[in-house]
């Protein structure tokens, strides 16, 4: 046998096993996924120490934030609240609940992006390598991709569950333990939905996975209209039966049918040291994930091939000439031409903006239902602080948003930047226009929604111009932090933007625009503060602190511009 024809049987021709060949193989394409995430890790060596440790020392400020506010937390619910068992498995329910529908969907995008739409897939689908491995393989890398956010968000989380429960000592590694399988079961679900959408409905892919973000957005608030009617039911919030009422509401994330309630209920068995229901449910878990697994190998090996020879041949429908629309782009300026072009890519991929009207979509929901929580009829200190809170929630919002689809932007256009660099188009309009745009949008989604938010709770009309001007600063920021660092830090060799945000680059642009926010947030909640703590409640004017938010706002948004359109001017094609 020629060493040509051994590397194929390890690929999966040779032997006699097929189950064997493709498991073979699988752990081959995985160990040179591993070699290039420790290649990626060897090259963090390579970066500039004070970028690491930005990174690194933001990322455990945020990781010992959520740890102690759930240990806080969950102490509160134990010592004041009655019913608290209760409570905190719904509460862990319900939180288990929307991370599996986020990775249910965040998974099946990434899938459907690195089966149908990557080099890497046609390749290997050329190779004698059988189909369902590389479906499996692409799975694996879909959840490391798609899943880490959750194992930084809840690794914490439920460790500060576990300390308020004394929880036995070797709890952390119970949670990683039931959050593996628990992450592989959501990857296969997505995976399946993104193969059988590739199989059978070619053509609309794009419009599926869009119209299922909304119908989850209607589904999500038509559960918060339910539960709100239990609020209402109750005479308001906090009152005798506010609390049994909502927990009744909410009492279908307990559906013992449901992995997420596996999660929760192993896991708050661990933390009281019961570790016979806790290995029960774990293996309840195990056991699922495993079947999933053997689904997606069974359709895979059926479906894959079919699926990827109808995403490429589907027939091209008919396209609507823009030329009588824009037979006056030629007198446009440049600028607005590339506006254009990026506000027509977004708008015609129904996975990016669907996802947007998920987030802002919840926000404008709440927004407009304030009054029925009589926060209007609070005392003034109330309403400012209610305000407050949803400005910096829309702003957190606003800065995941950017980094999520303005962020890879640069890196998309360095893609394509062969054919634009030869342009007359100056490499500075190029990356401005980016930034028009991300602000543009930015400004028709958030600034509404705060300016509703103090309508609502009836503040003075001082004050509504105030948290306007700060969220038209806070846009500022984010898109130029955006923009300028997704130039700075350009990732040419990735075609999904959910890869490039992952990257160093991105993780940096998240944790800077999440520090602007607190900053931005904080100096427009001072004025409000010193105004307390004087005995006539004036003499804080809010002109010197909107001064000092927009000399913020500008150094945030022009100085990673500057250094972006350094970089950008030196990218070679």
């Amino acid at each position: 046998m020629t060493g040509e024809e051994k590397r194929r049987g390890r690929l999966g021709r040779g032997g006699n096993n097929g189950r064997g060949r493709g498991v073979s193989a699988l752990a081959t394409l995985a160990r040179l996924r591993g070699r290039v995430v420790v290649n990626g890790l060897r090259g963090v060596r390579r970066e500039s120490v004070l970028k690491v440790l930005v990174v690194a020392v933001a990322g455990g400020a945020f990781w010992v934030g959520v740890l102690l506010a759930s240990f806080e937390g969950f102490r509160f619910i134990d010592d004041y609240l009655g019913g608290a068992e209760l409570l905190a498995e719904t509460l862990l329910s319900m939180f288990f609940l929307l991370l599996a529908v986020m990775l249910l969907f965040s998974n099946a995008i990434i899938s459907y992006g690195s089966l149908f739409r990557s080099e890497e897939a046609e390749l290997l689908l050329t190779w004698p390598v059988e189909p369902q491995t590389v479906f499996l393989y692409k799975l694996l890398e879909s959840v490391s991709f798609s899943s880490w956010a959750f194992v930084v968000l809840g690794f914490p989380l439920m460790l500060g569950y576990g300390l308020s429960a004394s929880a036995p000592w070797y709890y952390p590694a119970m949670i990683l333990a039931y959050f593996a399988p628990f992450m592989v079961l959501a990857a296969c679900v997505g995976g399946v939905v993104a193969l059988g959408v590739a199989a059978y409905l070619p053509g609309w892919a794009k419009r599926v996975l869009g119209l299922s973000a909304v119908a989850c957005v209607v589904v999500a608030l038509s559960l918060l209209a339910w539960i709100h009617g239990a609020v209402r039911a109750s005479g308001g919030v906090f009152t005798e039966m506010w609390l049994p009422r909502t927990l009744g509401r909410m009492s279908f994330s307990r559906s013992v049918f449901l992995p997420s309630f596996w999660v929760t209920r192993g896991l708050m068995e661990g933390a009281r040291g019961e570790l016979g229901e806790a290995v029960y449910y774990l293996l309840v878990l195990s056991s699922n994930a495993a079947l999933g697994v053997l689904v997606c190998w069974g359709l895979g090996q059926r479906l894959l091939r079919v699926g990827w020879s109808r995403s490429r041949s589907k027939a091209g429908g008919r396209r609507r000439s823009g030329e009588s629309r824009w037979v006056l782009a030629r007198w446009m300026p440049a600028m607005r031409l590339l506006v254009s072009k990026d506000w027509r890519l977004f708008v015609r991929d129904p996975v990016q903006w669907s996802q947007c009207a998920i987030l802002f979509g919840l926000m404008g929901f709440y927004v407009l239902n304030l009054r029925t929580f009589s926060y209007h009829l609070s005392l003034p200190m109330w309403r400012d602080l209610t305000a407050l809170l949803n400005l910096a929630a829309t702003s957190l919002v606003l800065a995941t948003v950017t980094t999520r689809f303005v962020f890879p932007l640069p890196s998309l256009e360095a893609r394509r930047f062969w054919f634009l660099g030869p342009a007359p188009v100056d490499r500075g309009t190029i990356l401005w226009a980016k930034f028009a745009f991300s602000l543009a949008a930015a400004l028709v989604v958030t600034l509404p929604l705060v300016v509703a938010s103090g309508h609502m709770l009836r503040l003075p009309a001082a004050a509504i111009v105030h948290h306007g001007a700060a969220i038209v600063l806070v846009c500022f920021g984010v898109s130029g932090l955006s923009v300028g660092l997704g130039a700075v830090f350009p990732n040419r060799r990735e075609q999904n933007p959910s890869k490039i945000v992952a990257g160093f680059g991105g993780t940096l642009n998240l944790l800077l625009s999440i520090a602007f926010v607190v900053v931005e947030v904080g100096l427009t909640a001072l004025p409000y503060g010193l105004r307390l703590m004087q005995a006539d409640g004036g003499g804080v004017k809010l002109g010197w602190f909107l001064l000092a938010s927009g000399v913020v706002a500008g150094v945030a948004g022009l100085v990673p511009m500057r250094v972006g359109l350094r970089a950008l001017r030196r990218l070679e094609f």
